[in-house]
């Protein structure tokens, strides 16, 4: 009996948190598009031939030589990256969607931090 228990509590969890994983995608795709313009492409299916709604299937992040990919298939999300050079994709990488956020980060914080310098080092050039 308490197999069958715990067989639903989990399933339940599963539920929730492929629901969570939509809404997670929707206010990711939102944030990304905002802070990152031409940096972002967001792919968006609609739930049906007529309906108005529609729901994020796939984003892709370019930065420097990485280009990070979300795919949403049925349940599912997949998370990649791919390293490129010159246009050419030189290797793609599957990873658990908390080590792709992390990775993110990372590059966005490097560029941040490159952006930043370059803008001091113009400032200082034009003001002097």
């Amino acid at each position: 009996m308490d197999e069958i228990r715990d067989f639903d509590l989990h399933a339940a969890w599963i539920r929730r948190a492929q629901s969570d994983l939509h809404a997670f995608l929707e206010a990711l795709a939102a944030r990304l598009e905002g802070a990152l313009p031409g940096r972002v492409q967001v792919e968006r299916k609609r739930d049906g031939l007529l309906s108005a709604t529609r729901h994020v299937t796939a984003i892709t992040i370019q930065i420097d030589g990485s280009r990070y990919l979300l795919d949403a298939h049925n349940h599912d999300v997949r998370a990649s990256r791919q390293h490129e050079v010159r246009g050419v994709v030189l290797k793609t990488e599957s990873l658990p969607l908390d080590r792709w956020l992390q990775e993110l980060e990372d590059d966005l914080r490097r560029l941040s931090g490159t952006l930043e310098g370059a803008r001091g080092i113009l400032q200082d050039f034009l003001t002097s």
